[in-house]
């Protein structure tokens, strides 16, 4: 049955390193990638990102702004939109969850650029990020009907 999925990705920074975890299933099984998951109905994008953070890492972040929107047709002709937001960090120790991901580490970002244990596509918005070369997407507050149901990114 052809669905659309919408995935969230974080980019987490704390002092030039950059959160990663490292993937325990599928095609990227013991690579490292930035932590992310999967919209749950009912909920907006930026509480999910959030949401995926803290129960893949134990970390807590808080959006800065979204870097990039992928958008992909799968095999099965389902679409998949992924979503990648870049935060900052507030606290907390990298804690892997031990389902998902069997380590949660924050690596140097120069490493993480040229580790090819490190996704493609992670190490490409980890740089792109690093090199300030990419655009920008923020809650805009002051758009009238902004509220926990309606949230306008621009």
């Amino acid at each position: 049955m052809k669905k659309i999925i919408v995935g969230v990705g974080g980019i987490v920074i704390k002092e030039n390193k950059v959160l990663l975890v490292r993937h325990t299933y599928g095609s990227f099984k013991g690579k490292w990638i930035i932590p992310g998951g999967h919209v749950e109905a009912g909920e907006n994008i930026d509480d999910a990102i959030l949401r995926e953070i803290k129960e893949e890492t134990s970390i807590d972040a808080k959006v800065k702004n979204i870097i990039s929107v992928r958008s992909i047709i799968l095999p099965d002709g389902s679409s998949e939109i992924y979503i990648v937001f870049l935060l900052d960090y507030i606290s907390g120790t990298p804690t892997p969850d031990n389902i998902e991901n069997d380590a949660a580490e924050f690596f140097d970002i120069e490493k993480a650029i040229r580790d090819e244990k490190v996704v493609y596509l992670s190490r490409y918005l980890i740089e792109k990020v690093w090199r300030k070369n990419y655009n920008s997407l923020t809650l805009d507050p002051i758009y009238p009907f902004n509220n926990s149901k309606f949230k306008l990114f621009c």
